[in-house]
């Protein structure tokens, strides 16, 4: 409503700077103590790297005293480190990109080595023979060597340049690629929203930007709109942990992705862009009537980057801008009322007049009814986003170096209000600006002592605002019309703040490394006043009967805070030269959150008392503070396979803190909230009602003894050199989760009185952390990182992800049956069998700088400096879980929520003639259950149809003189145009049981859409 949110966003805002309340005087303590004995941070080396190694004479003795000089290529960055007496050395927090590393030893010959790799994350093994005295000698580095992981049992992989750049991207949203990782899985949509890692939910993964938190705070993913945050051409490349990541690493127990930022370099590099997309090199949805129209769709992504030097070899720069701007035609359609119907209505009940004019006049009149007619209209979706990246870095002395780093982002969507799939004239616009930004030092103390400081802002932020052409905070829900929306505004707006510090000491075979970061959190969350009219009819709708109307109060913006810790230590120590031992301890205090101004009012009969109610301002649950999470892993590299084979396992406990989202239960206890029902006269407009009932507090309790949930892992694999420059990896893995969300309703009614605990109440929504849940996988990997023009990665897994009803900390499922939480356990919904994902960069072997056609003439301008991508994915389908609408008289406990029929014995769940769109489940193997009982259908008994896309890139390069090119490209997405079908409908009590009528992805971007091309052209120097 006009101005109503204005005064909310302001209503507290002051109160909320000014009165923070102090944090209790032990949790000080705690970080105080934390902090002492972990000198460094938690957010580990997210964004460096290690060169780690033995060198030895020409008789395999251990050279002590080897001088080890790692020159940057790119900025002529050095560092410096001698072998300890056994031979080893570490040169840790190396920024990433290529290396000229030379080994100097008094009566030795110098050994050097060019064009050493340096990727996130990853420690590189590097062992070396110096020969005896004489002229340098230059050594050609392995193409695998960087591919092996010689010192954790880390299941993982990198995204490199060549993938981030190169790869079909059907939106240019870089979180697509963290997809094509070991153990990864898309449900569709290809975003943060929809892939999952190792059976891990959505909430347990952990996005990082140059070791800073990345996430959307509320929850870990960023809004699906929100595709720019940190754009593509402002990443180097980057790394996801799917498991067993060590203790520098893991705020969470999921997917760790780590994304570093491009940096200046010596020489001046950029580039101009845009991408285009239009409906008319699109394919129809599988779901469009013959003959229709496709919907008018254009997109257009553009922008560019420039880096290079201020001062040769000290001052650095990079900055970059892009653009989005969308515009989706949509076709809207709903039931609509009758222009004869319209009459009677205004002639019967003037005080309807207002909602009548805010549905749209129908086009057709109902064939089986004269009151409703259809409407079909036309709209647009319209998608506008700016984000931009700076970026500074500067050397002061060859011992203290430093960054800034700042990204901004402005996205909004403007689109028609869904309402069950189908359209009217509301509308919808969310807006969000998400902000991160960090500021880094680095000091070398000496060779073997460096320490690295971090101070580090995200912003993640959503607004909301339901624009009812009605302009009222009520929804009108009319039986056998489309619910007009009512007008609504909410704001989420999280920030956190982040304090890191690190420490690495390397002493002889130890490479030490400890740290801690402290994370200030805010979350300001509220919302203007909200409620629903229902009639149960057009002839109720006609009189002006109401049959029902709830309405809420205004929500007040609240202010959580709470501060969080982490800290590690960890010694990974070379017990010989390929014999390493990975071990370390992490320590996580997560906190709970607290209300500013202390409003909030916890709800637990427990706790609270009889009352239910706990005294405003009291705290929402008690923190756990021994979150103490020990990890090991050992690499082997057998002499005899010639560091050509690595044997690893490991071992690891990661808790987590599920989804912030999930912990403010207490801040919907504060506003009344009223529910009218069964009052003789009720009536549009409902307002002078309001008066004559009390507000009643709609109670939504949390565990207020909640223990935090954590992660089980362990893991044993095997990596072995292959022909063609390509490492194989086969693991297997496996996790149990404990103490993991679960989500039901408490004070049900007593199945022989009929009566609830607490009559005072109804059912009462409730959170907890009593789901479990386990997974094991075998993951078999190829990956040959991009050498002479070919880049090549597969992954296929095998697993099974069992639980009872959560994965892990934000997706939760309701119980068929509240006291009974263990009849849910089977596979989870996100549970995925088989999984496939293969993707390739490949440089055909023609043109300029090529194996073939390397010189000036007609066959190399045609032929030449051509290159091929494609990415291809694949899964089985996800499970089915069959449900039946049940009235509450039917249930002796009156709970409705997430019913099953009952199985009929021996009757296959595939129809006879087989599955298709229109007939997947048989729907005889289902019979009603008989009152007072529970279904006795397992949960997710079923599955549905699975996927498979294939995506193509053409790409060619023009040369413009000797440092700049033009690059032309086109992509397709899903390039065969196969029906991605989504699960079926699985309601056993309609008619329209078995069903799909849906896909895995109904919007213009991503995995899963019909066909799709998009043609591109970059100027690049």
């Amino acid at each position: 409503m006009p101005g109503t949110g204005d005064l909310l966003r302001e209503s507290t805002r002051e109160q909320i700077v000014n009165k923070e309340t102090n944090m209790p005087r032990r949790i000080f303590f705690l970080i105080a103590v934390i902090v002492t004995c972990f000198a460094g941070r938690g957010a580990a080396q997210v964004d460096r790297a290690s060169l780690t190694g033995t060198v030895k004479d020409p008789a395999d003795r251990n050279i002590p005293g080897v001088t080890v000089t790692a020159t940057q290529l790119a900025t002529g960055q050095q560092f410096t480190t001698t072998t300890s007496a056994s031979g080893t050395y570490d040169l840790a927090e190396l920024p990433i990109g290529f290396y000229r590393v030379v080994y100097s030893a008094r009566g030795f010959r110098d050994n050097v080595i060019d064009a050493v790799e340096q990727t996130v994350g990853h420690t590189r093994t590097l062992d070396v023979m110096l020969s005896v005295s004489g002229g340098a000698e230059h050594v050609q580095v392995s193409d695998v060597g960087d591919q092996f992981d010689r010192t954790s049992d880390t299941l993982g992989a990198r995204i490199e340049q060549q993938q981030v750049r190169q790869l079909p991207l059907n939106g240019r949203n870089w979180s697509t690629l963290t997809a094509l990782v070991p153990g990864a899985v898309d449900t569709g949509g290809s975003n943060q929203r929809s892939i999952r890692f190792a059976g891990r939910g959505l909430d347990d993964n952990n996005f990082t930007y140059d070791g800073i938190d990345a996430t959307n705070i509320v929850n870990q993913a960023q809004q699906p709109f929100v595709r720019l945050a940190i754009p593509t051409a402002a990443i180097e490349e980057f790394r996801i942990d799917t498991m067993l990541f060590t203790a520098e690493d893991g705020s969470t127990p999921g997917g760790q992705i780590a994304v570093v930022s491009r940096t200046g370099t010596n020489e001046l590099h950029g580039e101009l862009f845009e991408f285009l997309r239009n409906d008319v090199f699109d394919a129809h949805s599988p779901l469009d009537p013959a003959g229709i129209r496709k919907p008018a769709f254009r997109l257009n992504q553009f922008g560019g980057s420039l880096g290079g030097p201020v001062r040769h070899n000290r001052t650095f720069y990079f900055a970059t801008y892009e653009g989005l701007r969308q515009v989706l035609g949509q076709t809207l359609t709903g039931l609509v009322p009758s222009d004869s119907f319209r009459a009677q209505v205004s002639e019967t009940s003037p005080a309807l007049v207002p909602i009548l004019g805010a549905y749209p006049h129908g086009s057709i009149e109902s064939e089986s009814d004269p009151q409703v007619a259809v409407f079909t209209g036309s709209g647009r979706q319209l998608d506008h986003e700016d984000s931009a990246v700076l970026r500074l870095d500067h050397r002061f002395t060859e011992s203290d170096s430093a960054y800034l780093r700042f990204n901004f982002d402005a996205s909004a969507s403007d689109a028609p209000m869904a309402e069950s799939s189908t359209y009217l004239n509301d509308r919808q616009l969310v807006t969000s600006r998400p902000v991160n930004g960090e500021a880094e030092f680095l000091h070398v103390f000496s060779m073997h002592l460096i320490n690295e400081s971090k101070v580090g802002f995200n912003r993640g932020n959503v607004y909301t605002t339901d624009q009812s052409v009605l302009q009222t905070p009520y929804a009108i829900s009319v039986s056998g019309f489309t619910t007009l929306s009512g007008n609504e505004y909410k704001l989420g707006v999280g920030n956190s703040f982040s304090y890191i510090d690190n420490l690495t000491w390397s002493r002889g075979t130890h490479t030490l490394k400890s740290g801690v970061e402290v994370r200030r959190i805010q979350l300001n969350q509220g919302n203007t006043p909200n409620g629903t009219i229902t009639f149960s009819s057009a002839s109720s709708f006609q009189n002006n009967a109401v049959s029902s109307a709830t309405y809420a109060a205004e929500l007040p913006v609240n202010g959580l805070r709470k501060t969080e810790v982490y800290s590690y230590i960890q010694d990974e120590w070379k017990l010989r030269p390929n014999l390493t031992l990975n071990q370390g301890v992490r320590y996580t205090f997560y906190n709970v959150f607290h209300e500013m101004l202390g409003r909030a009012v916890p709800f637990e009969f427990s706790t609270c008392g009889p009352q239910g109610f706990c005294p405003a301002g009291a705290s929402f649950s008690n923190p756990n503070t021994l979150d103490i999470d020990p990890r090991l892993s050992i690499a082997w590299a057998p002499a005899r396979f010639a560091n050509k084979t690595v044997i690893r396992s490991g071992f690891g406990i990661y808790h987590g803190d599920g989804q912030l989202d999930d912990q403010n239960f207490p801040i919907s206890n504060e506003i009344k909230q009223y529910s009218l029902n069964s009052i003789a006269g009720l009536s549009y407009p409902v307002t002078p009602f309001l008066s004559s009932v009390p507000g009643i507090v709609a109670a939504r309790e949390a565990d207020r003894n909640r223990k935090d949930m954590y992660v089980t892992q362990w893991g044993l694999s095997v990596q072995q050199a292959m022909p063609g420059s390509v490492v194989g990896t086969l693991s297997y893995v496996g996790s149990k989760g404990t103490y993991l969300l679960d989500t039901t309703y408490i004070n049900l009614k007593d199945p022989v009185t009929g009566l609830r605990p607490y009559p005072v109440f109804g059912q009462i929504q409730g959170r907890g952390n009593r789901n479990s849940s386990s997974y094991e996988g075998v993951v078999l990997s190829l990956r040959r990182t991009f050498t002479r023009g070919l880049l090549v990665s597969a992954n296929y897994t095998l697993s099974h992800e069992i639980d009872q009803d959560a994965a892990g900390g934000g997706d939760s499922d309701f119980p068929q049956n509240p006291a009974c939480p263990s009849c849910e356990r089977a596979s989870g919904d996100f549970d995925v069998r088989h999984g496939l994902n293969v993707n390739a960069v490949y440089d055909l072997p023609f043109g300029r700088g090529r194996a073939f056609l390397n010189t000036p003439g007609f066959a190399g301008t045609v032929f030449g400096s051509w290159s091929l991508t494609s990415i291809v994915a694949a899964r089985s389908g996800l499970p089915i879980n069959i449900t039946e609408d049940r009235s509450s008289s039917s249930v002796a406990t009156g709970y409705t929520t997430s019913q099953r029929p009952d199985r009929v014995a021996g009757t296959s769940l595939t129809p006879a003639g087989g599955r298709t769109r229109l007939n997947w489940i048989n729907a005889s193997a289902f019979v009603p259950v008989p009152d007072s009982e529970y279904g006795d259908t397992p949960r997710n008994v079923d599955r549905g149809p699975g996927l498979w896309q294939a995506d193509l890139g053409v790409l060619r390069e023009i040369p413009l003189g000797d440092r700049a090119q033009v690059q032309f490209r086109g992509e397709a997405f899903n390039l065969f145009n196969r029906a991605q079908w989504s699960l079926p409908l699985a309601d056993s009590s309609t008619s329209t049981f078995g069903q799909i009528v849906s896909v895995v992805n109904a919007g213009p971007v991503g995995t899963g859409t019909p066909r799709q091309m998009q043609f591109a052209l970059k100027i690049q120097f």
